[in-house]
């Protein structure tokens, strides 16, 4: 019989060894798990740290730090200030949010063919040109179509007339810019100017009625593909993630409150 509970004894306490050895300190009574400790190292491996006896027993003495705070904070019940409750529901919302849209990314990941649409896309857009272009911005056709006729230095008119507040103290001057950054009527007639040239009709647009300049024009080469496809690709994900988010709105039940 002696023997037996000696056998017993030695395999409690064989147990409870082997269960201290798979922790890394214990707080107040609260183990902390060596796998809490690997976790933690995988994650400083990840952002390019290195796994090494010096960097575990700091990340232990941080562990045992947050041990130590959380036992504090729950002993003066700080989780029921209603700050620090929406601060906890905001940060959870904000880490299920971004793990729900790596996984969304995981499973409809952007294509190398969806990324070397969109440069084809943007390519055609923006051209391979730029203008120099001054106008004088005036609020009615009437207006505009005096001004053209009657001719005179461009920039002087554009001071006197223009209510293009922005340009108007440059003579008109807009600077150096493709046509798409221009709404569609203005970058249509810009197209179709060449340098020196004066629009032949006023332009109007959705802020009045303007009339254009070209003031010089000049071939830009377009950015190459390997130069700017992450920058696409980070842009399509963007898109992406708001369509897959949008989607959830559509899809699922949703009642407000009066």
């Amino acid at each position: 019989m002696k023997k037996i509970k000696l056998l017993t004894a030695l395999a409690l306490a064989s147990a409870a060894f082997a269960v201290s050895a798979q922790n890394i300190a214990t707080v107040n009574g609260k183990p902390i798990p060596k796998s809490l400790q690997d976790e933690w190292v995988a994650q400083l491996v990840a952002n390019g740290g290195k796994d090494t006896p010096e960097a575990r027993r700091q990340i232990t003495e941080n562990l045992v730090a947050n041990a130590l705070v959380e036992q504090e904070a729950a002993k003066r019940k700080i989780s029921d200030d209603p700050k620090v409750k929406f601060a906890l529901d905001y940060a959870k919302f904000r880490i299920l949010q971004e793990a729900l849209l790596r996984d969304e990314m995981a499973k409809h990941p952007v294509s190398e063919k969806e990324i070397k649409a969109r440069y084809e896309e943007e390519k055609a857009a923006l051209g391979n040109k730029e203008y120099e272009v001054s106008h004088i911005l005036v609020k009615d056709q009437k207006t505009a179509e005096n001004k053209l006729a009657a001719g005179g230095n461009f920039a002087a008119l554009a001071k006197e007339f223009s209510v293009d507040t922005g340009a108007k103290e440059n003579g008109g001057d807009l600077g150096w810019n493709r046509p798409a950054v221009f709404v569609k009527p203005f970058a249509d007639a810009v197209k179709n100017m060449k340098k020196g040239e004066i629009s032949k009709a006023p332009v109007k647009t959705e802020f009045g009625w303007h009339i254009i300049k070209v003031n010089d024009v000049k071939e830009v080469p377009f950015p190459t593909y390997d130069s700017v496809k992450d920058q696409i690709r980070e842009g399509l994900e963007l898109k992406k993630q708001q369509n897959f988010l949008n989607e959830l709105m559509k899809t699922n039940k949703i009642e407000y409150g009066k």
